[in-house]
């Protein structure tokens, strides 16, 4: 996803909160509500390139490939709220809130990686759950980002400790918000391909 089609699709998202708020209130959208408004297309965009790398073959190189891409949303949204990126500063965090914080979302992540091994099933039961991990960990990761940079702190004042609780809460919404955007698109498709055969 390139920057301009990233823009192009915040563009979109901002012109249609603009209709809908101008029927709520009268108060016009702030650059701060736009930078919002972008920081969380950004989110959702990464999370479905995360849940792209998810389906990588080779076990740990989807988790590392996820890791990658977290990195990449994260120097994203330091431009959206002119932060100074520190990769450094990024990958300790990361660590930390994949790390001993949620051990589970670890291990769990891992067992779906190396489950690809167990023959027959393992590639379409890792099929299954990875992609799910890796939508679900970086749309936590940049939800946590974007809470610290709106509160206006830095990428040196962020700690792993400090936001574990709110992590894993996004974690799980986001696990919730992938799975009712996969059950939804079969009624999607079968309603699309029903208006194609009366047309």
């Amino acid at each position: 996803m390139t920057q301009d089609n990233l823009n192009a699709n915040a563009s979109e998202v901002f012109e249609a909160e603009v209709i809908s708020k101008s029927d709520e209130s009268t108060e016009p959208l702030t650059s701060r509500d736009f930078r919002r408004l972008l920081a969380d297309q950004t989110v959702r965009n990464w999370s479905q390139w995360a849940t792209v790398a998810g389906f990588i073959p080779v076990p740990v190189l989807d988790v590392t490939a996820v890791g990658a891409l977290q990195v990449k949303l994260v120097a994203e949204l330091c431009k959206i709220y002119d932060v100074p990126f520190k990769e450094e500063a990024v990958k300790s965090v990361l660590a930390g809130l994949t790390g001993a914080a949620v051990t589970s979302v670890v291990s769990g992540t891992l067992a779906g990686s190396l489950v690809r091994f167990v023959p027959y099933v393992g590639i379409a039961l890792a099929s299954v759950s990875q992609p799910v991990v890796a939508y679900a960990t970086t749309f936590a990761v940049g939800a946590v980002f974007i809470k610290h940079f709106e509160s206006k702190g830095s990428l040196t004042e962020l700690s792993a400790d400090s936001v574990k609780g709110f992590y894993q809460e996004q974690y799980a919404k986001a696990k919730g918000l992938f799975k009712r955007q996969k059950a939804a698109e079969p009624s999607a498709d079968v309603a699309a391909a029903g208006a194609h055969q009366s047309a």
